[in-house]
């Protein structure tokens, strides 16, 4: 399985990969139960997961497809996750959703590793294989 090590979390001992603020917007697919299709934003990235600005009705447990909107609909490369934590804001609509990757195929792992150099600023993201 290829991972980016490089964003491997040295600050903080709870987390296993440093987050990555962003600002971009996200198609995201809900599997399964009541499947439907809705814009989400993503506010940090990681290669562990996202967490969104979401509809609410997102749930914990959800299992969604999320991608970038390339306008022809394509989600051949879409991150597969599950949602861990979703949790309302008073008063409002969306709610912050944190959703765990899972099952990320060789060109869901590519774009996530593009996203992330897209957004990082810091350096580029490389792909390892840790053998």
């Amino acid at each position: 399985m290829t991972t980016l090590e490089m964003y491997r979390s040295e600050q903080d001992s709870r987390r296993r990969w440093r987050r990555i603020p962003v600002r971009f917007s996200m198609r995201c697919r809900r599997l399964g139960r009541g499947e439907e299709e809705m814009v989400v934003e993503a506010v940090d990235l990681s290669p562990g997961g996202v967490r969104l600005r979401a509809p609410d009705r997102l749930m914990t447990g959800d299992v969604v497809l999320c991608w970038i909107d390339a306008g022809n609909g394509d989600a051949t490369a879409g991150l597969k996750g599950l949602v861990v934590q979703a949790r309302r804001q008073q008063e409002e609509t969306l709610c912050n959703v944190h959703v765990a990757w899972t099952n990320l195929s060789p060109e869901a792992t590519e774009e996530l590793g593009r996203l992330l150099t897209v957004h990082d600023g810091e350096r580029p993201a490389t792909l390892i294989d840790p053998a």
